[in-house]
Parts: C-alpha cells; structure tokens; sequence
C-alpha cells in the first residue's frame, strides 16, 4: 500500500489521443459498470450479516434479563461460554472490569441504527414504532453505573469503559452529564501520564504465573491495548480546548510505536519503561503465545489505535505506522494454511496440535476490521483495506457468527420481547486469554467487545454510505 495515496493510470486510457471508438468505450463502459455493479451487489449481500433481526435481538435480550436479574448492574457481561455450568449464558464482572462499557455500547449502535438508519434494523414495523424509545431508556439504565467509573485514577482502560455508551450518547441526544463523564474521565486517565517516559501508564502491576512486577518506583508497564485508549483523550481535548490532553496522547503513541512496535510492523504486547529514565527495560506478552509472538488482538488494537491518531493529528508518522500494521496483520491473514483464514488465529505463532483445531479470536478480526475501514476511507478508497473488510466479514459470518436465532415482539402492554435464542454472544470462537500462565485462561467463548466492534463495523459501513 502507497502511503502517499498515489494512484495508477486510469484503465480506461490507452494512452493515445489519435481518435477514438464510441461504440467500443461505450461497451468498455458497461463492462466496467456491470462489473462493479455484480462486486456491488455481492458486498451487499455480505455485509447484510451485519444488521440481522437477531443481532439486534440478542443484545435486547440480555439487557432486559440482566437488568431483571440485577436492577443496580452491579455486573456486566464478559465472555459466554460453550460448556460448563452455564454455557451459552453471558458470564459476568464487575462494573469496574475494563470491559464493561462494550455492552452498553453495543446498545447504542441499536439506538444509532434506530435513530439515523432506520433501514439498517430489518423489523416488523409494529416493533419498530415503539423500539427507539423503548430502547433508549434501556440504554440509559446501562450508562447509569458507568458515571461512577470517570472518578478512577487506577486503570488506562477509561477509553474503553466510558467512550462506546457515552460519547454517543452525548452526540445522539445531547446528554451533558454523558460528556461531563467523558471530559472528566480523560483528566483522570491524563494524571498517569509521566513526563519522564513521555507516556500514560498502563497498569500498575503485573502479575502471572511466570512474573511479579508490582513495584511502580522502578516499573512503568505499557501495553499495545492503550492506544485505542488514547483516542479519549483526543476526543476530550477537542471538546474542551485543553491542549495537554492532546499532547500527552500524542507523546503516548510515539513512546508506543519505539517500545511496542517490531521492525516488521509486528507488535509485543508489554513494554516495562524504567520509570527514572524512559528507557526499555523489557518487552514481552501477558496475554499471547510467547514474548517473540505477534498476539492477533494486539495487532489489531495497534490498527484502530494508530488509525485513530492519525485522524486525531494528521501526523504521517501514525498513518505510516498504521498502513504498515495493517499490511502486516493481513499479510499474516494470507499466509493462513488454515479453513477460514480470514478469521484470525488467537496468536499468529502459536502452533497448532496434530489434529487440533485452530484456536481464533473473533474479536480480533473485528477490531482489525474497524481500523482498515478507517483507512479505507482516509485513502478515499483508493486502497486494499475495503476488500480485506469483506473477506474478514464473510468468513467471520460464516464461521463463527451464532447460529441460533432471535426475533422481537409486542406483549399485550406494547413492551418489546424476545423470542428463541440459546447463545447470548452474536459471535462465537473468540480467545480472552490464552496465556498457559496466565492467572485466569479461557478460550473459544463469545467475547462483549467481539459483539462490540462487529456491530460497530456495521455502524462505520453505514455513515461511510457503504450500505
């Protein structure tokens, strides 16, 4: 991919200006037309997995059942497994868990779809007169205890737990108590920055079967998932004017892209910086195969994270670091020996027992895919990256898209209702994490933020005008 965005000579040119055939260009012309007429239409059929009835209807599900269960969501769903006591049930964390805003999130792309996309939500239209309202009181419900969360100084995860559910609630309906949080909670996530690594710190402690870093004085971890944290600070930094913001998330990403980012555009997971100096002083995996391996979701955090940057900065040093993790990423994809390659290994180096199946990580692919479509539109489509986006919709739909299927109702009161369904998860096959060290493993389960990013994915195609 050429970063400049340079183009070749337009096909249809032969180069000569001595006469021409108009019978012969005008034949040209409607091959070419009836050509990307039949790519057209069959992109569309594809991506129609993306706005199914059930997808919908799965995510109402669980939030009407869980609220019922708990009404102060002192819970938010996580992972849902295949087997065990419960399988197929969402398994939850508590509120204060780095992934608890990706459900609620995933209510308000309903509530975006509802409110500028109406064509986007495949429903009888007796449900769809009451869905919008209803469904944003059920979205509010599951903000409510993600306010509480803007007050913490302890986690780099404020990006994740605040953005999906309260930036769009700010912008879809105005909510100032939403970006009051926002603003608030990028201060918060600010106040770890340390001017000596020029970086926001990630975790205060690391701890797992094989290492015991608790020590702040003498350890600074980073991890490659922060850089699509960054992208709160930017956003708080626009709205508020507060220029510190910006720079710190700025700084972030250049001290990321040193310490996280591989000669080859491959990533590590872990940087531990030497908090006195800013120097490196270790460069491994908490939740991949080994601290050489490329981790998949790492990969695909580091796409949408420096993707991110760049429209935030418009520095060519972010867009360079994202075409060249973004190739990287798909270059792995294409050398996939593997069924459904598009679908991505848990970690691109893991092996793989005789006879075993290829552990995937759904959520990986999705979170790539929403970088790449990102790119796609910075090159104004004048890239690779769209055609890579179907590729890893159609073989995820295929592969790991749930089977069993969700329809909505009207009860007797004009409540919305759910019928069918026995998996939670609109995705199956994604990998937390696999680490054989690792304090908690657990693999090939429904993922929250899998479900997220695929019905974010969705969201993107649709104000590009690409559905």
């Amino acid at each position: 991919m050429l970063v400049d965005g340079s183009v070749g000579t337009n096909p249809l040119s032969n180069g000569v200006n001595n006469g021409h055939n108009p019978s012969l260009e005008a034949g040209v012309c409607r091959q070419v037309l009836n050509t990307s007429y039949s790519k057209y239409a069959q992109e569309r059929e594809v991506l129609a997995g993306l706005y199914t009835e059930s997808n919908a209807a799965k995510i109402w599900r669980v939030g009407t059942r869980l609220i019922k269960e708990d009404t102060s969501l002192a819970e938010y769903p996580e992972h849902v497994p295949v087997e065990g006591k419960h399988p197929g049930r969402y398994q939850t964390k508590p509120a204060k868990f780095w992934t608890c805003g990706f459900f609620p999130g995933s209510l308000y792309t309903l509530l975006e779809r509802s409110m500028k996309y109406p064509q986007s939500l495949p429903i009888a239209s007796e449900v769809k007169k009451e869905f919008q309202s209803q469904l944003l009181s059920l979205c509010r419900n599951w903000t409510r205890p993600l306010h509480q969360n803007s007050l913490r100084t302890d986690t780099h995860d404020m990006g994740f737990i605040l953005q999906p559910a309260l930036r769009m609630d700010w912008e879809l309906t105005g909510n100032r108590e939403s970006l009051a949080s926002i603003l608030t909670g990028a201060r918060n996530l600010a106040s770890r920055y340390s001017e000596t690594t020029g970086a926001v710190r990630s975790w205060n402690q690391q701890v797992n079967g094989t290492r015991q870093i608790t020590d702040m004085e003498t350890n600074f971890l980073v991890i490659i998932d922060s850089m699509c944290n960054m992208d709160l600070l930017f956003y708080a930094g626009h709205h508020s004017g507060d220029q510190t913001l910006i720079h710190r998330a700025a700084s972030h990403a250049h001290v990321v892209l040193k310490s996280l980012v591989r000669g080859d555009w491959s990533t590590f997971h872990v940087a531990n910086l030497d908090p006195r100096t800013g120097g490196v002083q270790h460069q491994h995996t908490h939740q991949g195969y080994s601290d050489s391996s490329c981790w998949s979701r790492g990969q695909a955090w580091a796409i949408l994270g420096f993707t991110q940057t760049y429209i935030w900065t418009k520095d060519p040093i972010f867009l360079n670091a994202a075409v060249g993790l973004a190739d990287y990423f798909l270059k792995r994809l294409s050398e996939a020996s593997h069924s459904y390659a598009n679908v991505p290994a848990w970690d691109f180096d893991a092996p793989t027992m005789p006879g075993s199946a290829v552990l995937r990580d759904t959520s990986a692919g999705m979170i790539a895919a929403n970088g790449l479509v990102l790119l796609h539109q910075i090159f104004r489509g004048n890239s690779p990256y769209m055609d890579a986006v179907m590729r890893i919709v159609d073989d995820t739909l295929v592969f790991a898209l749930a089977k069993d299927t969700v329809t909505f109702e009207l009860d007797e009161r004009n409540k919305i209702q759910t019928q069918g369904g026995e998996f939670d998860a609109i995705l199956m096959h994604g990998t937390a994490n696999n680490h054989e060290h690792a304090v908690a493993r657990y693999s090939d389960h429904g993922l929250v933020y899998a479900d997220y990013y695929f019905l974010e994915l969705g969201n993107k195609l649709l104000r590009m005008s690409m559905v």
